[in-house]
């Protein structure tokens, strides 16, 4: 049975290859990136019937308008896959005062979530990545 699933940071890495593979199995793809013109790519790279949710994890607000967007116009919500998450940032500190990472990495799939509750059902899945970088060969 298909399912309509949000993968966050899904415009490249292990959240593009997720969407494609989940995609090519018939279900419904809502993803979520930073940059449009990303999202475009992404989209284009899966073919039709994928929604695209453009967002910045690090600002609040922009989290909590993409909750409202993703639960306005789908209804249930059966898989959210909060994959979305930054290392290396040119400017650790939002305007807020805020470490980008910390906002990013665990408050945004917290928010996030919350905010999704509501449209997904008992048997519904919410999966939370995490990371760790490839340590450098000397």
């Amino acid at each position: 049975m298909p399912k309509t699933i949000l993968i966050t940071g899904s415009t490249d890495g292990i959240g593009l290859r997720t969407a494609k593979t989940l995609a090519m199995q018939g279900h419904t793809i809502l993803l979520h990136g930073r940059s449009p013109s990303k999202l475009a790519a992404a989209a284009a790279e899966l073919g039709g019937g994928v929604k695209t949710y453009a967002a910045d994890l690090s600002n609040m607000a922009e989290v909590e308008k993409l909750a409202a967007e993703v639960t306005t116009s789908n209804d249930p919500l059966d898989v959210l896959i909060n994959n979305a998450g930054v290392y290396k940032v040119a400017n650790p500190t939002t305007p807020d005062g805020f470490d980008v990472r910390f906002m990013v990495n665990t408050f945004a799939p917290y928010v996030l979530t919350n905010a999704l509750l509501p449209i997904i059902p008992r048997d519904g899945r919410i999966v939370n990545l995490s990371s760790q970088p490839r340590p450098r060969s000397t």
